[in-house]
């Protein structure tokens, strides 16, 4: 039997040593990679440029929050950002953080400054939210889909809370000036448990998907309004909107 030698086992000992230190560094630096993660890939997931401030999580109690989250507009729109928010608070739960599927327990977008703007043919929210769906199916066949998937790490939001979100509709022609109105809170209860969890570009399409809901319901609401108001050219400035 070949006894190893002291090299070795030193060699060993300190690629050990250097690896606990990395995952050490890498655990406490979860803020540096989220951001890292969020500018990084953000716009391969939304179609738009993405900047964040800060961002600050606690692997230890499982608390964060990501502030000042910004997505620009898609090509082809004019308005400066399609979106920014003030705070993204989340409570996951430590014992699940490297599990398959983490459960998080509230997910609370607040504060969020939505721009809805027309295109020629399309919106500029309708644009992100393709390209967030398109990300989330993957590419290749269903059964790639499928497998692609699963190697992703799934939440399961028990709530998930929209909470004062304001929206200014526009148009290209009107040059970052519009119809500015609030929309009301937006909570999901037990997102991803029936399935098993979904990935985070899936719940960030759901978030799309809900705030256009919103949206699509106070524009009809406020066109309405203006009409009766009787507010001279504004219907005439903000009519590609209600189309």
């Amino acid at each position: 039997m070949r006894v190893m030698g002291s090299r070795p086992i030193a060699a060993i000992a300190v690629a050990g040593m250097t690896m606990a230190i990395l995952a050490w560094l890498a655990w406490n630096s979860i803020d540096l990679i989220v951001r890292v993660a969020l500018e990084h890939w953000g716009p391969d997931v939304m179609g738009a440029k993405v900047e964040v401030s800060e961002v600050r999580i606690s692997p230890r109690d499982g608390l964060g929050a990501v502030r000042g989250l910004e997505i620009g507009n898609p090509p082809g729109f004019s308005a400066p950002r399609a979106a920014r928010f003030g705070e993204i608070r989340v409570a996951l739960e430590p014992s699940t953080l490297l599990s398959d599927v983490i459960v998080v327990h509230e997910l609370a977008v607040e504060s969020a400054q939505v721009t809805y703007e027309r295109g020629d043919k399309t919106t500029n929210l309708d644009a992100i939210q393709k390209r967030i769906e398109s990300y989330a199916k993957g590419p290749g066949s269903a059964g790639a889909n499928d497998a692609q998937r699963a190697k992703k790490r799934r939440f399961v939001i028990e709530r998930l809370a929209i909470r004062k979100a304001r929206v200014l509709m526009t148009t290209r022609g009107l040059g970052g000036q519009g119809l500015a109105f609030d929309l009301p809170d937006v909570e999901l209860r037990d997102v991803g448990k029936r399935q098993g969890g979904v990935t985070a570009s899936e719940a960030a399409a759901l978030v799309a998907s809900t705030l256009q809901q919103k949206i699509a319901l106070r524009v009809l609401t406020n066109a309405e309004a203006l009409r009766r108001g009787g507010l001279e050219g504004a219907i005439d400035a903000l009519k590609g909107l209600v189309k």
